[in-house]
């Protein structure tokens, strides 16, 4: 089981892809990427878990 980092729960690999699923499915695709976007910022912290794997 993975650890979401701002609340310390535990989070299965099955959660963790769906979250990830989710969230880029909500990506607006701008022309331009920024550092600044929630979204992109949310992508890159599930990301991350899997990446502690």
């Amino acid at each position: 089981m993975l650890k979401w980092c701002y609340t310390g729960e535990s989070v299965s690999d099955e959660k963790v892809e769906q979250a990830l699923a989710a969230v880029k499915s909500a990506c607006f695709c701008c022309a331009e990427h920024s550092s600044d976007c929630p979204l992109a910022k949310a992508v890159g912290a599930i990301a991350e878990m899997t990446e502690m794997k």
